[in-house]
């Protein structure tokens, strides 16, 4: 009889052992999402903890390891609720992180339906929450949940702080290469997406039509109407005029030839009374990686550079550069000069220069020209707090490829599938980091409104110096980080807290501090 008790006792108690074997911890999500992702700050924790700024996006990621299988997986999130009101649970989005083109790029994928996993597997989910516009200051609490056959077996506590802040849109252009879909519909809900991410350029390269061989520039003029109609103020940035040199005048001789002249003319005149009719700047890209070419693909482009110039002094130009000579050779002819990290090109004629740093963005600007980045990183660093540094040196723009490549093929940020648009692991960093530069930014503009208003001396002090000490550990030369071994934030930045960076992530560590110098200049005001 006392055998059948306690067998009856631990039938009973099955539930509650099934959800003490199932592991379930917060993860980095900077980190790669696969298998071998460690728990954040290297010991696991079971609840998340967040903050954000109203209208601000905020990801976090967890890994599911089950000790014994689980049929019928599922996971949901519940409503996060505090003395503040109520963040609806429609707010927080739970994605599956899933391969994607392979080399680790990840794509996030919607949890959608029930599914089985085997035991000791580890699968790994992304969450974002959106504090909506009106969201009152303070904490909100809830929970994602692990269900099998529709009982609970594990559970991420889930801690969002709105913070008194209203972020400011960073005054930079900053986005991707696109492809036109040919679809008015798709169109709107792909540059609202982009929207959504931080962008505030497009830059238009493939299936936009060239009038080669007739006056058709509707291509041009409908997707400038779409931009306006999402939002967008920055100048667009098109880049399908670099397909006349890539492809579109094949046959039309040289560039130093009357006929390839005559023909780039007039199609570059039609374009530009297109563009021009819709009260939105526009710039044309007329090149694409001469570099690429050696020395000779450089006098082509410089030629190129001066005809445009020479001939076409009305459009605001820019190309995508990949060489320093290539670079030199066309910036005196450019309204704006975009350029990656470089390369030495195939006959070494660049001899180990590369472009990305404070020496060649000052040279640049001696030649009269604009510095963008173009091509060169995609991610939390790239367009956060290293642009920042790099915008000191004047560089106002960054394009990116690409948003969506042919059918979401390789180089794509986005998949999409049936109407749905599926990000990538990175085009999700990429905003974090744009929600750094709006976290940086919008220090720097409050410590400039305290200025003018002779208040809050001692906040304001504290803020530059933080600022200082940011910059400060950034180096001024992307080689350190790409090629170098360098990482940001750097160990010793002493505006990353240890313990928080434990907590919350060394990114989020240096962020919180820009939010609490923000709050505090305010608070003194």
């Amino acid at each position: 009889m006392k055998r059948a008790c306690t067998l009856l006792l631990l039938l009973a108690a099955c539930p509650s052992v099934r959800a003490a074997d199932v592991e379930i911890y917060v993860t980095d999500y900077l980190a790669g999402q696969d298998v071998d992702v460690k728990p954040l700050g290297g010991t696991p924790s079971s609840t998340a903890r967040i903050f954000a700024a109203p209208g601000e996006y905020e990801p976090f990621s967890f890994a599911v390891r089950p000790k014994e299988r689980l049929p019928q997986t599922f996971i949901t999130a519940g409503d996060l609720k505090g003395d503040a009101g109520t963040i609806p649970a429609s707010a927080v989005r739970i994605a599956s992180a899933e391969e994607f083109q392979g080399k680790g790029q990840q794509v996030l994928v919607d949890v959608g339906r029930p599914w089985d996993m085997p035991a000791w597997s580890k699968e790994q989910f992304w969450v974002t929450v959106k504090a909506p516009e009106g969201a009152r200051p303070g904490t909100y609490r809830g929970a994602v949940s692990v269900t099998s056959e529709g009982r609970a077996v594990a559970r991420l506590d889930v801690e969002l702080e709105v913070l008194p802040v209203r972020l400011q849109e960073p005054p930079f252009a900053l986005g991707y290469n696109y492809s036109s879909p040919k679809d008015p519909d798709r169109l709107a809900r792909e540059l609202a997406d982009m929207r959504e991410h931080g962008m505030t350029v497009v830059a238009p390269l493939y299936d936009f039509h060239l009038p080669i061989h007739d006056d058709d520039t509707s291509d041009l003029g409908s997707f400038i109407e779409a931009y306006k109609k999402a939002g967008y103020r920055q100048p667009l940035y098109f880049a399908t005029p670099m397909n006349l040199t890539i492809s579109g005048l094949t046959g039309y001789g040289p560039v130093d030839s009357k006929r390839f002249q005559q023909k780039y003319i007039e199609v570059m005149r039609k374009l530009w009374a297109e563009a021009r009719g819709h009260g939105v700047p526009v710039f044309f890209s007329i090149g694409d990686e001469f570099t690429n070419k050696g020395i000779k693909g450089v006098e082509y482009a410089g030629k190129l550079a001066r005809l445009t110039y020479e001939e076409l002094p009305e459009i605001p130009v820019t190309s995508d550069i990949n060489g320093y000579k290539e670079l030199m050779a066309m910036a005196p002819y450019l309204n704006v000069a975009a350029f990656n990290n470089g390369w030495d090109g195939i006959d070494r004629h660049n001899e180990g220069r590369r472009l990305i740093n404070r020496a060649v963005i000052e040279e640049v600007r001696q030649a009269g020209a604009v510095p963008w980045l173009v091509n060169a990183g995609a991610g939390r660093f790239p367009f956060g707090l290293f642009f920042w540094k790099m915008a000191k040196h004047g560089v106002r723009g960054k394009v990116e490829w690409y948003y969506c490549l042919g059918k979401s093929e390789r180089g794509s940020l986005v998949r999409i599938e049936g109407g749905r648009i599926h990000p990538t692991v990175e085009y999700e960093r990429s905003r974090e980091g744009i929600d750094d530069l709006k976290y940086v930014c919008t220090l720097e503009s409050t410590v400039a409104r305290a200025r003018a208003a002779g208040k809050a001396a001692p906040q304001v002090q504290a803020a530059e110096a933080l600022l200082k000490r940011i910059a400060d550990s950034i180096i001024d030369d992307w080689t350190a980080y790409a090629q170098g071994g360098e990482r940001f934030p750097a160990d010793g930045l002493d505006a990353m807290d240890p313990a928080r960076a434990a907590d919350i992530g060394r990114f989020n560590s240096v962020r919180r501090a820009l939010a609490e110098a923000i709050i505090a200049v305010e608070k003194a005001m």
